[in-house]
Order: structure tokens, then C-alpha cells, then sequence
């Protein structure tokens, strides 16, 4: 019989703890999205000025750009107008509408002047309306005083010259020169001197109103001591009249300020 075979050796295990390794960590999970929440309702499309219907439109481009150019050669600078060599420089243009009247008497041209200096000054029209009309010319107007009328005289020839001057430039609507002059008491201008433009006797606008009041105070009292009602009275009273004094003036015609030329028509 064979001899039996010995039995298997028992093998030998040996434990060792072994830890695994680390592991990486896992990504943290997303939170759920969230809903979109809208706190105000949801706004339609713009309209008005936000939607650019205020802008302005934009202008359609010049003409010239649709136009070729019919000649490369420049175009030749404008031609200046020539002036006499020697001329005097043009004076500066004035307002065509002045206020001066031509066609009216010569005093009266004046009185209203005068008028036109009353609005900007009365002080200096005053003064001027004390001095005696020479002439009036285009640019220029002369007046002569007499010796009593010294002071008005220096108020227009001094400092207020320019004053004078402005008021009557605004008037004639050019600028216009005041010439003053000295004149004795009872000078008169030569019979046939000057022209249109020259007055044909020396009087003041002042004195030609105090001979018109004097001459429409005697008129006036001469009606009042002729009417029958005042006779009357006088009459049964046995009363006469001793003074009448005259509040009232003469109104004058007010003639509209024209600078239209005279109408030649026959």
C-alpha cells in the first residue's frame, strides 16, 4: 500500500491594516434654480421721444452734390465797386423813415423838429425853440439868438450839442449839424438870399407863440366883453370888466410825419 501523502501545509496569512486612499471630495451640489422673480410688470416698447419720433428728420443734402461740376476752374472773386480816388467816405446810412416833412412850410419843418427834441430832451427843445430859423438844409441846420437869449444858446452849443444833434438826425433821418450863430434884435433875412431851404424873416418859435397868444387873448376877450349875456349883466349891475385872463390856448392842425418825396403831379 502506498505510503499516503502528507497533507497540504496550512498557509500562512498575515493581516496588515491598510487604509485605502483618500478619496477627492465631492463637488458640492448646485442649489435649484431659482424662478426669475419680477417685482414690476414687464414694460412694453417705447414710444414718443424714447422711441426717436421727437429727433429732428435730417435736412435733405444740398443740391450740389447731385450737380457734377461742369469746370474744374475756380470760380473768379466778386468784383468790388470802385471808388473815386479823392471821395469823400460815404456817410453812414440812416433810417429811411425819418420824420421830416419837405413838403410843408419852413417853420413848420422846424416846429417839428423841435417836437421831435421835446421827446428826448424838453430843457433843449426849450432852448432851441428860443433860437431864430436860418435854414435847413440836407445835413445841416442853422439858428441864430440874440444877445438876451445867451443862455440858450450856450445850453445848445455846449454840452448839449450832441444831444441836439442826435434828436435831429433821428428827425431827418440823416445825420444832420447844428450851426449856431448871433443875430441882433431886429434883423431880417435878405430879401431873395438862400432858397426854399432858407426862412424868409428871422422869429423864434418862442416868439412866434407868445405873438399868437397875445393876438388869441385880445380876440378872446374882445368876444367876451361883446357877448350879450355878459352885456346884460354889466348892464343891470352897473359893473364893468377889469381883466380877463385866458386859460386856454390856440390847438394846432397835428400834420402826420412823412418823408415821402412831393407829389409833382399837376
Amino acid at each position: 500500500m502506498p505510503p499516503a501523502s502528507p497533507a497540504p501545509a496550512t498557509p500562512v496569512v498575515r493581516v496588515t491594516n491598510v487604509r485605502p486612499p483618500p478619496r477627492a471630495p465631492l463637488p458640492a451640489p448646485e442649489p435649484p434654480p431659482i424662478e426669475d422673480e419680477r417685482y414690476f410688470p414687464e414694460e412694453g416698447p417705447a414710444d414718443g421721444c424714447a422711441s426717436g419720433e421727437c429727433l429732428p428728420e435730417e435736412p435733405p443734402p444740398p443740391l450740389s452734390e447731385f450737380v457734377p461740376s461742369s469746370s474744374s476752374e475756380p470760380e473768379p472773386p466778386p468784383m468790388e465797386a470802385s471808388t473815386p480816388r479823392g471821395a469823400p467816405p460815404a456817410p453812414a446810412s440812416m433810417a429811411v423813415s425819418g420824420r421830416d416833412n419837405p413838403r410843408r412850410p419852413l417853420q413848420d419843418r422846424w416846429r417839428a423838429a423841435v417836437d421831435t427834441m421835446r421827446q428826448a430832451s424838453g430843457r433843449h427843445a426849450k432852448s432851441l425853440a428860443c433860437g431864430r430859423l436860418l435854414w435847413i438844409r440836407e445835413g445841416e441846420v442853422a439858428i441864430a439868438y440874440t444877445p438876451k437869449d445867451g443862455f440858450h444858446k450856450s445850453t445848445v452849443s455846449g454840452t448839449g450839442r450832441a444831444i441836439v444833434e442826435k434828436a435831429l438826425a433821428e428827425h431827418f433821418g440823416r445825420p444832420t449839424k447844428l450851426v449856431v450863430q448871433d443875430c441882433a434884435e431886429g434883423d431880417k433875412a435878405a430879401e431873395g438870399a438862400g432858397g426854399p431851404e432858407t426862412g424868409t424873416g428871422l422869429i423864434s418859435l418862442a416868439e412866434q407863440d407868445a405873438s399868437e397868444r397875445a393876438a388869441y387873448e385880445k380876440s378872446t376877450e374882445g368876444r367876451v366883453r361883446a357877448h350879450p349875456a355878459v352885456r346884460a349883466t354889466l348892464k343891470l349891475l352897473g359893473g364893468e370888466i377889469e381883466h380877463i385872463q385866458v386859460y386856454d390856448l390856440p390847438v394846432r392842425p397835428v400834420v402826420a410825419p412823412t418823408s415821402e418825396s412831393p407829389d409833382e403831379s399837376p
